[in-house]
């Protein structure tokens, strides 16, 4: 299928931005999405644009922010991805784009994730400029495997965490003197740890901190790499960002699902055969 890239054409003052789409090869390499990004609530003004195409404005709250995004809290307004929104704050103004909602009933209930459709332009400069991530202790069985199903009996399947196949990417950032950034394929997830593929060589023991994207949704976590083989490298979270354990809470609730929905064709199959 041919990626369809979305242009934004601005006018001044707040007219609703014009899109034409045009079809485009587009590389494979993923946005940049190792950026600082902090947990921080953040008074911001949000125009949108009504069924009239009139602009219409509606106050809300960031629940953290990065330079070229931000999740938010409180914005009533927005109802499917893919919206164009202007977000203010003070005297810097950009426009958005939606690219996730968060369901009823699920963790991220409430929540918006938007990101700046001008390239050129950094959000939040002032503040992430002043402020640091700050990342908290990854509890062992914190309720996030209690939410999810075990695996079948006779699966095979020993581990205290099941862990779900995952289609996405991970931005590798090896701490230390001699500190690396590369970018891999995630292959796996748990509550406690990840399997990615990577041409880099990553010795066990080494501490990695990971920024993993599925599905437009990110967080980041900090481990330690536990085995090194053709398969992958095998991670074991020891921290999550702050703000990010509800994500983390989601994406194994919803690869969840997925899993069983799989499951169930297998099972109907194994009851009526002979």
């Amino acid at each position: 299928m041919t990626p369809i890239l979305l242009l934004v054409i601005f006018t001044q003052g707040f007219a609703r931005p014009q899109t034409c789409v045009v079809t485009q090869e587009l590389s494979n390499k993923s946005p940049e999405r190792s950026d600082k990004r902090i947990h921080v609530a953040l008074p911001i003004r949000v125009t949108y644009w009504d069924s009239e195409n009139k602009p219409c404005l509606e106050m809300a709250c960031t629940y953290d922010i990065s330079s070229r995004g931000a999740r938010i809290t409180g914005l009533r307004c927005v109802k499917a991805t893919g919206e164009i929104v202007a977000v203010e704050r003070g005297r810097n103004r950009a426009f958005c784009r939606v690219i996730w909602v968060g369901e009823a009933n699920s963790e991220l209930h409430g929540q918006v994730g938007i990101q700046c459709v001008e390239s050129e332009r950094l959000m939040w400069e002032t503040e992430l400029r002043d402020m640091e991530e700050v990342y908290d202790p990854l509890q062992r069985d914190t309720g996030i495997s209690r939410m999810i199903s075990s695996a079948p009996v006779g699966s095979g399947n020993r581990r205290r965490q099941q862990r779900f196949s995952a289609e996405g990417v991970a931005e590798l950032l090896k701490r230390g003197p001699d500190a690396t950034h590369t970018e891999a394929d995630l292959k796996n997830l748990s509550e406690t740890g990840c399997l990615i593929k990577t041409k880099q060589a990553v010795l066990p023991g080494t501490d990695l901190k990971l920024v993993l994207n599925v599905s437009n949704y990110d967080l980041s976590v900090k481990g330690q790499v536990r085995h090194a083989a053709e398969v992958g490298l095998g991670v074991e979270f020891r921290e999550i960002r702050k703000g990010d354990k509800q994500m983390l809470q989601y994406l194994l609730r919803k690869l969840s699902e997925q899993w069983q929905e799989e499951e169930k064709p297998k099972a109907k199959s194994a009851v009526i055969s002979f």
